[in-house]
Order: C-alpha cells, then sequence, then structure tokens
C-alpha cells in the first residue's frame, strides 16, 4: 500500500514522450499524403539539330593540301684550289652573290713568281727552237759546198797518183792527198747526218715547247683559282675560314646555294600519286600556290624524287620555284596548295560532313545513314570556304547530306533540321 503515491508520476514521466511520437508521425503522414501530384512525363525520343547540304556530283579539279620546304638543287663548298694565305672574304653569312662575283681573294705572289718562271722557260724553248732552223738552213746551204770540196779532194788524189807513176810526184804527197779527202767525206757525212735529224730534233724542241706552253697554262691557272668566285647567282650559306688563315689545296672556305635551283621539296600522299604520274605522263602542268612572308610563291611541278623514305607515306614532289631570286631562303617552309586534274562525279562538302577518313551520313526518314566515300582531295567554295571532295557510288544527286560533326553520330540517330 506504501507504492499507490507513485504511479501517477511514473505514467506521466513515460507517456509524454509516446503522445509527442505520435503526434509526429501523425503530422508526417499528413504531409505526405497531402503533397501535390507530379504529373506523368511522356518519355519519347530525342532528335538532334543538324545542318544539311544537297549532294550534287559534278567535274571538280581537286586542291591537295602540301607542306613543303625551300630547297636548292645547286649547293656547292668552295675550296681553295692552292695553298695559300687569305688575303680578303668580301660575304658574309647569308649575303646574296652574283656569278662571278669576288668573294675570297687569296694571296698570289708565289703564282705570280711562277708564272714569270713558266713564261721564261717557254721563250727558252721557242728561241731553240729558232736556232735549229737556222742551223738547218745553214746545213742546207753549206752541204754542197762540202761536196764540191771532196770531190776537189779526190781529184788532187788521181792527180797525185799520175805524178807518183811518172816518177815526178812523192808517195808522201798522195797520202796527204788521200789524208785530205777522208777528212772531207767524214765533213760530208757529218753535214748530210745533221740534215737528216732535222725532223727529229725539231719535234722534241716542239714538244718541249709545248709542254712549256701546258707549264705556262697550268701556272696562270693557279694564279686564276687564288681567286674564289661566285659559280651562280645565290646566297652564302657558311663562312668556314678568315682572313690571315692559310689553307691548303681542298680546305673549305665557303658553302653557297643557288637561286637558280631552288625548288620545293613536298610530300605527295601515296593515295594520289597515280593521278599525279598520269598527269606527268600526259605532259599536263601541275601547279602549286602558296605564301611565303604575305608574298604569294607559284611553283610548277618537275617531277618525283627518285629515293623514297620509308618512314614516309607518301613520295617528295620537286616544284621549279617560278621567279626564284636572292631573297627565298634555303629550309623555309610553307603551305601549298597543289592542283590537280579536273574529276567528274565529285562531290563537295563541308568538312564536317567528314567523319574520319571515309564516311559520312545521309538523311533518310529523319535518321542518320551511313555511306563509305573516298576522299578525293580538297577545292575552295564561292566564298573561298574549303570543301572536301568525295566520290561515292551510293550517292546520287540530291541527296541530303547531314554537315553536322555529332559526338555520337550512329546508324539510325534521329536528327532535324532548323525549321522542324
Amino acid at each position: 500500500m506504501t507504492d499507490s503515491p507513485n504511479k501517477p508520476s511514473r505514467l506521466i514521466r513515460w507517456g509524454a514522450p509516446v503522445l509527442i511520437l505520435v503526434l509526429a508521425v501523425g503530422v508526417a503522414i499528413g504531409l505526405v499524403r497531402t503533397k501535390p501530384q507530379a504529373k506523368p512525363v511522356d518519355a519519347g525520343e530525342k532528335s538532334w539539330l543538324v545542318r544539311t547540304v544537297i549532294a550534287q556530283p559534278q567535274a571538280h579539279a581537286p586542291i591537295l593540301t602540301l607542306y613543303g620546304r625551300i630547297e636548292s638543287l645547286l649547293i656547292a663548298k668552295l675550296t681553295a684550289a692552292v695553298e695559300a694565305d687569305i688575303v680578303d672574304i668580301t660575304v658574309f653569312e647569308g649575303n646574296p652573290i652574283s656569278k662571278d662575283q669576288l668573294l675570297v681573294r687569296l694571296d698570289d705572289r708565289d703564282q705570280l713568281l711562277l708564272v714569270t718562271q713558266r713564261e721564261a722557260d717557254l721563250r727558252q724553248a721557242e728561241a731553240r727552237i729558232q736556232s735549229e732552223n737556222t742551223r738547218h738552213d745553214t746545213d742546207l746551204k753549206s752541204l754542197p759546198e762540202e761536196q764540191r770540196l771532196l770531190e776537189l779532194a779526190r781529184a788532187e788524189v788521181n792527180r797525185q797518183r799520175d805524178l807518183l807513176n811518172k816518177k815526178l810526184g812523192s808517195q808522201s804527197a798522195l797520202d796527204t792527198a788521200r789524208e785530205a779527202v777522208a777528212r772531207q767525206a767524214l765533213t760530208v757525212n757529218a753535214r748530210e747526218q745533221s740534215v737528216a735529224d732535222h725532223t727529229a730534233r725539231l719535234a722534241e724542241l716542239d714538244a718541249n715547247r709545248q709542254r712549256g706552253v701546258a707549264l705556262l697554262e697550268q701556272a696562270r691557272l693557279e694564279l686564276d683559282r687564288t681567286r674564289i668566285l661566285a659559280p651562280f647567282d645565290g646566297r652564302v650559306t657558311q663562312v668556314l675560314a678568315s682572313p690571315g688563315q692559310r689553307v691548303r689545296k681542298g680546305d673549305g672556305v665557303l658553302v653557297v646555294y643557288g637561286t637558280e635551283g631552288l625548288v620545293l621539296r613536298a610530300q605527295i600522299p601515296n593515295r594520289h600519286l597515280p593521278v599525279v604520274r598520269q598527269a606527268l605522263n600526259a605532259g599536263e602542268t601541275l601547279r602549286v600556290g602558296g605564301e611565303l612572308d604575305g608574298a604569294p610563291i607559284q611553283a610548277t611541278l618537275l617531277g618525283l624524287a627518285g629515293e623514297v623514305d620509308a618512314a614516309t607515306g607518301g613520295v617528295a614532289g620537286l616544284f621549279r620555284i617560278e621567279g626564284a631570286d636572292a631573297s627565298l631562303q634555303q629550309g623555309r617552309f610553307l603551305r601549298l596548295d597543289l592542283n590537280l586534274p579536273a574529276r567528274p562525279d565529285l562531290i563537295a562538302l563541308p568538312n564536317e560532313a567528314l567523319y574520319g577518313l571515309d564516311r559520312i551520313y545521309r538523311l533518310h526518314d529523319s535518321r542518320m545513314q551511313p555511306v563509305t566515300v573516298e576522299r578525293i582531295g580538297d577545292t575552295r567554295g564561292a566564298q573561298g570556304e574549303s570543301l572536301v571532295l568525295v566520290r561515292s557510288d551510293g550517292i546520287t544527286a540530291g541527296d541530303v547530306i547531314i554537315a553536322t560533326q555529332l559526338p555520337n553520330a550512329m546508324d539510325g540517330l534521329l536528327v532535324r533540321t532548323a525549321g522542324e
């Protein structure tokens, strides 16, 4: 009976939280039941907005974009042809040069002395020839006289023999006459031999003269080589020596290239090589156009390079620059447009119409339909914009081609054009 007074207090202490919890649950249920209901959304297929163009197959002249480098077919390393000291170098790296312009002057004193010596040797050889001709003339004039004296000496022998037979002469006189005949005979023989040997002696002397002429020309050539001249119009790329330096034969002095041989070397992709070769074989002129430092450049295809780099996907074409001058620098890179021969049934499309290398999409029943194409090249539109040229048997005139790049492009994708 003692615990009865505490029961009401316990009921109050535990009943209040329970009551609050029940009220909270009732309020929450009421809020849930009375919230606004969302209207159901019709989940239809999404369409993508695209731009389209009409396919118009016709003849187009493809423009192939190339990237070329200016090179020269005329590159010369000028070397010293004689051993001498450099007196003067008249140009520096990068200077333009003209054909036959004096570039380097070497010390020519040794060569001048050699020329003087060779001239003296030639004069000596010519004097010997003149002396031989004079000697020969003398021999020709003296030989008849020598022969006449020989006849007189023989007559004297006969006379002395007759006198000796008549007991009027002496044996000593006859012997003296015979000795005179022998001596005169030797003299005549020597003169005749001299006349006969004239042709051989003259040939030998003339050979010495010709050798002297050759040595003189060589000495003069060595003298000329002390002046190094420009072999063509062009530009200096390297200066390998300086004034005061002594150079030997073969030592490099300058490196120059010629503007007359300036060409553009550009890689032509393999897929375009058949068309290019066909045009070259037919004698057609293929031109490229570009721009360098704001100035236009035109060039004509000379031919294809004879050597192919295995790491490339094409063959280098060599283009002769029209109106090349010394202002063009070897090694400059530039963008070029190669005009290929016109081809029929090509379709000009915006670049955005091409997916990858060989796929476009045609609009069919508001859906994208892929078509495989062959990319031929590029061209320019009426406003100068860049267009891609493609060809495909699956495209006919009037087909609607999608000209918008969609990241999720696929076969059957629903699209819509502006205004739908």
